[in-house]
């Protein structure tokens, strides 16, 4: 790192102190029990050694931070572009607040990360959201939809983790994320969507809602990794094993909902009929994971 990065880098951790930045990782125990993932109902992991359980926990955990620490880069992102994009500076204010929450997000994920964290194709899609959309479209996408989703998934996760600071840290940003999804409501207005942006919204909350619907296939990867390769003929059962139907059914019923703000009516029937909030069944689930490996 030279010497101006490490400039930065102090800057910017002066700043965060002030924000109360959480503890350190625990380390001794993987953050979530096996039940967090569905893995105490897969034959194939419960007769594993210990060593490779905890293998599948530790490729689990990474993959559930590592897309939550993305997510908040993303949203850092967001809220330059929105920034940028405001009509006054009423709304520039509220855009550098979130900003400064998204950054102090990222931040305190930080430690329970390794050094070297890749992309995966969700982040990849939110990046490419952020860089192309309009305003308003953003502000449905990544507040409105997205972080209301977050309120719970945050909630969720904190409630079930065995570090006390990584609990702490979810917590906080569960609440913070209530807050930005407020000021998406706030921001959002239907009629100033133009037929660009509606045909946007359309592609992307499909692409989006493709992705939730395949089922957990980050758990799937994890045990495939640890085990030296699955057989493919025994990943639908894999799939169904893990409960992956009825993990997604109410996470897109969520997202329906969140979806379904007035005047987005036609959007959420759009979507209901490409059976976008549908499911997929353990086959469906398990041909989406051959074809992306």
């Amino acid at each position: 790192m030279s010497d101006y990065d490490t400039g930065i880098h102090a800057a910017a951790n002066r700043m965060l102190r002030r924000r109360a930045l959480p503890g350190t990782p625990d380390g001794t125990a993987p953050p979530w029990p096996a039940a967090q993932f569905g893995l105490d109902a897969v034959p194939v992991y419960v007769r594993a050694d210990e060593s490779v359980q905890r293998a599948v926990l530790d490729r689990c955990a990474q993959g559930l931070l590592r897309e939550s620490w993305l997510i908040e880069r993303g949203g850092m992102e967001f809220c330059a572009r929105m920034v940028l994009a405001s009509d006054d500076a009423a709304q520039r204010a509220l855009y550098s607040h979130i900003g400064a929450d998204e950054a102090a997000h990222y931040a305190w994920l930080q430690p329970w990360l390794p050094p070297l964290t890749p992309s995966d194709p969700f982040n990849d899609f939110v990046d490419d959201c952020v860089r192309t959309a309009g305003p308003q479209s953003l502000a449905y996408l990544m507040q409105v939809v997205l972080e209301g989703f977050g309120i719970v998934h945050y909630a969720g996760l904190a409630s079930a983790c065995l570090d006390a600071a990584l609990a702490d840290t979810l917590r906080r940003m569960a609440e913070d994320e209530a807050l930005h999804h407020a000021a998406g409501l706030a921001v959002f207005d239907y009629r100033r969507l133009g037929t660009a942006e509606r045909a946007f919204l359309l592609d992307a909350s499909y692409t989006f809602l493709q992705m939730m619907r395949s089922g957990p296939h980050a758990v799937v990867a994890a045990l495939d990794q640890a085990l030296g390769g699955l057989d493919a003929n025994a990943l639908p059962g894999l799939f169904d094993a893990l409960g992956a139907a009825h993990g997604s059914t109410g996470k897109l019923a969520r997202l329906r909902r969140l979806m379904g703000q007035p005047g987005m009516e036609n959007l959420v029937d759009a979507l209901a009929q490409r059976r976008a909030f549908e499911p997929a069944g353990s086959d469906e689930a398990a041909q989406i994971y051959r074809s992306l490996r």
